[in-house]
């Protein structure tokens, strides 16, 4: 079921002034606490690892290998922070919390990966992105869907069921639905995560329209994990040119107290455009997701596709410096250990290799083809078609169209 947009709405009159929301816990432990989660946590990959493969050897290898995989996922660094949201921890919004069955299945696939070599291209991934709509209310500067962008639908809600029981069934443990904005088809997203198997972590990317305190219980009952909601701008009035609409930093300020009263992990996304990227405005902008209770915050560069396609957006070296040096500073400098966890996705890119592509994870559009990521538009199979293997393997094989393939 979707909500229909008749023209661009506002939200039910729960409106608080800007700046005037009260400022929330910080869901971010370290020291000591965070230090004995992490040694909780490893210990007991440990011995899921031992009881799944107890051969000495074996066990060795996957270990070595599971170390190496955990270097290169915090870029050889020790886990600074960890964000703690209703009983589970995170390191990372693209890596399920611990504790949860699901959380080894990574730990898994490597160690069947060493030992059998029995996992497939389709198996392999780790993460899924799906389009659930391309009905939104909004007109962002930066819209990767910007040509999709309020066109019919080709997907209904059983066509849906059944994207994410294929990838259910091959054991993916961590999806997130974006759009269009998803919360136009709250009621279909109820229904999907009720009826979806309880072996993943649910995340959804939003603007933060329609994330109402009710829609946000519901979310939560039904299965969902965490919430990613676009702020690209500390200013309210900047972030809704923006936007495209007088309410989006409204909407993005009730949907953060929503998630936070729901108990769902929130995270801040921005692009960071070149006119953005200075440190005072970063600062500024890692003081409001701060207050606002923000576990992350994951900056993402300007790509020229979708309405910015065929504009010159890419970051230049000194602003991607910037964001790295930044980007450490917050996550490691004891001097910010209150501050949200940072996620800079071009960083890792650029170190050691893009996961999308079907390397680790890929994008399901809207019209349900499967594509390297959301900024890769190459259209391949149809997720619900045959041939997904050999799609992931061409996929793989192409590439991306700007960073190494991570292998």
């Amino acid at each position: 079921m979707e909500t229909e947009i008749t023209e661009r709405p506002a939200l039910k009159k729960e409106r608080t002034p800007a700046g005037n929301i009260p400022a929330m816990s910080s869901p971010v432990i370290t020291g000591r606490r965070k230090t004995m989660v992490v040694i909780r946590m490893w210990l007991s990959v440990a011995f899921f690892i031992y009881r799944k493969f107890p051969n000495p050897v074996h066990f060795y290898r996957i270990l070595s290998k599971v170390i190496g995989l955990k270097n290169r996922l915090t870029i050889n660094n020790s886990i600074q922070k960890l964000a703690e949201v209703d009983g589970r921890f995170f390191f990372n919004i693209n890596n399920n919390g611990w504790p949860a069955k699901h959380f080894n299945r990574l730990f898994e696939i490597e160690a069947r990966i060493i030992v059998r070599k029995d996992v497939s291209n389709f198996e392999n991934l780790r993460m899924v992105l799906i389009g659930l709509t391309k009905k939104c209310p909004l007109k962002c500067e930066h819209c990767y869907e910007w040509n999709e962008l309020n066109k019919k639908e080709t997907l209904s809600l059983s066509d849906h069921r059944k994207i994410l029981q294929k990838f259910q069934d091959a054991g993916i443990s961590q999806f997130q639905f974006g759009g269009g904005e998803p919360m136009t088809r709250v009621h279909d997203l109820i229904e999907l995560l009720s009826t979806a198997k309880k072996s993943a972590d649910f995340w959804i990317s939003t603007s933060g329209f329609n994330f109402t305190e009710e829609n946000a219980f519901k979310l939560k009952k039904a299965g969902l994990t965490g919430v990613a909601i676009s702020l690209d701008h500390f200013d309210p009035a900047l972030h809704n040119v923006f936007r495209g609409y007088k309410d989006a930093y409204h909407w993005v300020e009730q949907a953060a107290v929503n998630a936070h009263k729901a108990k769902l992990v929130t995270a801040f996304s921005i692009c960071v455009t070149r006119s953005f990227c200075t440190e005072s405005n970063l600062l500024q902008y890692m003081l409001l997701a701060k207050k606002l209770g923000a576990s992350f915050v994951q900056f993402l560069e300007p790509r020229s596709v979708g309405n910015y396609e065929g504009k010159d957006v890419s970051l230049h070296p000194e602003h991607e410096k910037m964001l790295e040096d930044f980007y450490f500073k917050m996550n490691n400098d004891p001097a910010f250990r209150d501050m949200p966890i940072v996620i800079y996705h071009g960083y890792r890119q650029r170190l050691i290799g893009c996961a999308g592509a079907g390397s680790r994870y890929l994008y399901v559009d809207t019209d349900g083809y499967m594509t390297s990521c959301p900024f890769c538009r190459n259209k391949t199979t149809h997720v619900l078609d045959e041939g997904v293997e050999e799609s992931i393997l061409k996929m793989k094989a192409e590439g991306c169209g700007k960073f190494e393939i991570l292998t």
